[in-house]
């Protein structure tokens, strides 16, 4: 039988809203990627991707913006929206792209930034503004993890879980890109704790029905956000099966059915050739180019990594301390055993596979990501990218491990074991203490949190000696590295970038960068910059180090006097030097 959910109550909000908020402000305070908002503090550089999420964002946002009512219902205006002739991309689903979209619209209205020219297709879009939409996802993403936390398990808890996903550094560091990551986990996260919170076995009638249809309109909101939502009909469904058997049947079936209507009815490229669209969708992801994944000192092609990369990159990629009251929240259970008599008994922990109905979901929305990306072809790259759903999930397990030391130091002091920590403020400094440790990826790391590490392989520095990549993609061609470039190359530098992973990087990093565009510098691939150094023109050369696309003949890169680059941990992520021109033979 699962636990009766209570109303909520503002005392349950209080403290996962402050959090949440304190989040937000960290993290729009600090995205400013090439110079749009120089006031702000510099955030991660700009990624390869995000320039495809943003332009398809603010397309999709402004049809449905300036669409007169009901004009999209009308099957000419579906086509000349989202047809083959329009611009429209259907690589991903509407959702996330156009809550970017959104965002971005508004901030450039409310803060305009430098000025930037249209794109090739006539959208001018700036990607520092669309950031905000991630930022506002992330904290939406912290509220409900620190709210569900605290209605499960208590205020203390409540607060731990939020502040743990705050304190993961590579969640911390998506937070700031404009892609759909963020907002995936928000959508993963709210439907996996309200299924975990509402579904129970007790329901009338009415509920047996309203329950599952509520549920099932957030689980379309996650498939209309991206893939990675196929992964929660199997957590829920066995879950389900497993507690209720054949009960089970008519409230999957509701949240199932309704979650693919809405996903369906949100997605209005499906209208135009449901089954050839819903199969193009689907296949898609078999069917696409090759990425590569450096792990353990090696290139591998995406499908080619071993079955145990997501494992090994969930395990050190979040603070040990995390994973220690993670485990604790799994398989910890507190006794509390109350004196009796002259003679008090200890309370104790005791430990095995304790979790409740509602932590056995969590557990498996978790799992299931790590466990999907660990089978035999199935396409792994970019670090912890396409499993960052099971951070907040394992949050609300942290959240679950820091009640129950909590409460066994409670229930010392009741029994005058430990007096220290009789108080709750007392308590409060133990758990404080705990966390502050596990803050300092973040903080050491910034703006390149994507490079974190834990203690587990030796941090940054650790894990670049035993063959992890070192950086994501241009993440560390930060807003000081652009300045640094721009004045030493001066007015019209010829920059060489490497690597170069398609054919629009450049042309984005410089119309999306007021830094380059200012100093007017020409950004050219490695061959084109063979070509000038051959004909005797000198020119600069920026690399940020991932090692899965860099030529192993660039890893090492040529000392000068001129030579620059961003580094954490004493690992280079990103260097800029000068090439003279190479001597004709």
């Amino acid at each position: 039988m699962m636990d009766q959910p209570a109303k909520f109550e503002r005392q349950h909000v209080i403290g996962p809203f402050v959090v949440a908020l304190l989040a937000l402000l960290s993290v729009v305070l600090t995205l400013d990627a090439a110079g749009d908002y120089p006031k702000l503090f510099e955030g991660p550089g700009i990624t390869l991707d995000e320039s495809f999420n943003v332009q398809m964002g603010v397309y999709q946002w402004r049809v449905l913006r300036d669409a007169p009512r009901f004009v999209l219902l009308l099957p000419e205006s579906v086509k000349d929206a989202f047809g083959p002739k329009s611009n429209y991309n259907p690589d991903h689903p509407p959702l996330g792209r156009v809550w970017l979209g959104f965002w971005h619209d508004l901030v450039e209205w409310l803060f305009p930034p430098s000025d930037h020219p249209a794109h090739k297709h006539g959208i001018r879009f700036v990607t520092d503004c669309a950031r905000v939409g991630s930022a506002t996802a992330f904290a939406l993403t912290v509220f409900l993890i620190g709210m569900f936390a605290t209605k499960w398990y208590g205020r203390a808890a409540g607060i731990v879980a939020a502040v743990s996903l705050v304190l993961m550094p590579r969640v911390f560091a998506h937070a700031h890109l404009a892609s759909l990551e963020t907002f995936m986990n928000l959508t993963y996260s709210a439907t996996v704790l309200s299924v975990a919170h509402w579904w129970r076995e007790e329901d009338g009638a009415r509920r047996a029905w309203l329950i599952p249809a509520l549920t099932g309109v957030l689980f379309g909101f996650a498939l209309l956000t991206k893939m990675q939502a196929i992964l929660i009909p199997p957590a829920v469904g066995l879950w389900a099966l497993w507690h209720w058997r054949v009960r089970a049947f008519r409230p999957l079936a509701i949240f199932g059915l309704v979650g693919l209507a809405v996903f369906f009815v949100g997605w209005p490229w499906l209208w135009l050739d449901p089954a050839k669209n819903f199969y193009e969708y689907f296949a898609r992801t078999t069917n696409r180019a090759v990425l590569n994944c450096f792990y353990l000192g090696q290139v591998w092609a995406d499908k080619d990594v071993p079955w145990h990369y997501p494992f090994v990159m969930f395990a050190v990629t979040v603070p040990i301390g995390f994973h220690l009251l993670g485990l604790l929240g799994v398989s910890a259970h507190f006794a509390r055993i109350t004196p009796e008599g002259e003679r008090a008994i200890a309370p104790r922990l005791r430990f095995g596979f304790m979790c409740g109905a509602r932590e056995q979901l969590v557990l498996a929305a978790t799992l299931f990501p790590l466990v999907l990306f660990a089978m035999p072809g199935v396409a792994v790259y970019d670090g912890e990218r396409l499993f960052l759903i099971s951070y907040p999930m394992w949050a609300m397990l942290v959240g679950r491990g820091a009640e129950v030391i909590l409460s066994h130091l409670r229930a010392k002091a009741d029994l005058g074991w430990w007096p220290i920590v009789a108080s709750g403020r007392a308590r409060g400094v133990v758990m404080t203490l705990w966390l502050l440790p596990q803050a300092v990826g973040v903080i050491a790391l910034h703006p390149c949190q994507l490079s974190y590490y834990n203690l587990l392989v030796g941090g940054l520095s650790g894990a670049d000696r035993r063959g992890f990549e070192r950086t994501y993609w241009g993440d560390s061609l930060t807003r000081s590295e652009l300045t640094e470039i721009a004045e030493r190359g001066g007015l019209g530098a010829t920059l060489v970038v490497e690597p170069v992973l398609h054919q629009f990087q450049l042309h984005e990093l410089t119309l999306q960068s007021p830094i380059l565009r200012r100093a007017q510098v020409r950004a050219l691939t490695a061959d084109e910059g063979k070509t000038i150094t051959r004909e005797g023109q000198s020119v600069f050369r920026v690399a940020f180090f991932r090692k899965a696309d860099l030529l192993r003949e660039d890893w090492d890169f040529a000392r000068s006097e001129r030579e620059s680059g961003l580094s954490r941990s004493g690992v280079m992520l990103s260097r800029f030097w000068a090439e003279s021109p190479k001597p004709r033979p």
